[in-house]
């Protein structure tokens, strides 16, 4: 019963969230192409957005995947977001992947990232997209799937353990946009969380100690990450958290904490002038 709550919650956040966005701030010279399949089916969980500003150069490539607990959420969320990111001069493929409980789990997801982001590549070409810039984002939840996705290209043995085949790419850099970097805290909460995203005896499942950055024994081979929060974040020391492991590691990355615009901030009004200013610093960093 709890988890059917917790699933009908997130149904209608969507509704609420999406409600927030302020559309008449897209900007008008970036294009977008809505609801692309990057599998062959018609499931809304296997569907993109692209958002491109065209003018004949070549541009880097941001795979960006959205939040809502593993559970909830759409692509629409973070439409602001991708428009926005298209403006800063990257294509942005903006994914959905299928919502776990009660039939699909995390490792799923994982796989429906690895399909798109092979579309993604494919058709990159006629986006003026590089695929030899590519750089993936994540949004709370979406932050865990974009750091495995990214380190995936990073180990071949990462990726023969997910049960995937070889890769010809790999990332230049990773955003964590408040992300939700330590799900597997001891809490009934999050218990309870886990219990909703993965199957049965998950633990002795080898796939799920890549997912905790603090046993993810390959995660030096990260590539440069940027770690963003702000003040209001209900998330923030998930994020310190993930910095600190990150510390640890010895791995190139930036703490970015700015503003005050809570969870949703930057990915609802990427438009501000400091949210502005954080994405455009992000991109420096980055890209160099």
């Amino acid at each position: 019963m709890i988890n059917w709550i917790m699933k009908k919650s997130g149904d209608i956040a969507l509704k609420t969230d999406v409600g927030k966005l302020d559309l008449s701030r897209l900007p008008e010279d970036v294009t977008e192409i809505k609801d692309i399949s990057y599998a062959d089916d018609n499931d809304p969980g296997h569907k993109l957005d692209i958002f491109v500003r065209m003018d004949g150069s070549k541009k880097p490539i941001l795979i960006d995947i959205h939040g809502g607990g593993f559970i909830s959420e759409d692509k629409a969320m973070n439409r602001m977001f991708g428009a926005y990111m298209a403006k800063l001069g990257f294509v942005v493929f903006e994914m959905n992947v299928r919502l776990a409980y009660p039939e699909w789990t995390v490792f799923d997801q994982i796989e429906d990232i690895d399909k798109g982001v092979r579309f993604a590549i494919e058709r990159a070409a006629e986006h003026e997209g590089d695929t030899d810039q590519l750089y993936i984002a994540g949004h709370s939840s979406g932050g865990v799937l974009a750091f495995t996705e990214c380190m995936l290209s990073s180990s071949p043995e990462m990726l023969a353990d997910f049960g995937l085949k070889e890769r010809s790419y790999k990332y230049k850099g990773l955003i964590t946009d408040c992300g939700l970097m330590h799900f597997y805290k001891r809490s009934i909460a999050y218990w309870g969380m886990r219990k909703m995203i993965f199957p049965k005896r998950y633990k002795e499942d080898k796939r799920y100690r890549y997912l905790t950055a603090e046993n993810n024994e390959y995660i030096q081979k990260l590539p440069k990450a940027a770690l963003l929060t702000n003040s209001k974040d209900v998330l923030k020391k998930m994020t310190y958290y993930f910095d600190g492991v990150l510390n640890q590691k010895g791995v190139e990355h930036r703490l970015f904490e700015y503003g005050k615009d809570g969870h949703t901030g930057i990915i609802f009004k990427p438009y501000t002038d400091e949210n502005l200013a954080v994405l455009k610093s992000v991109r420096e960093y980055l890209i160099q």
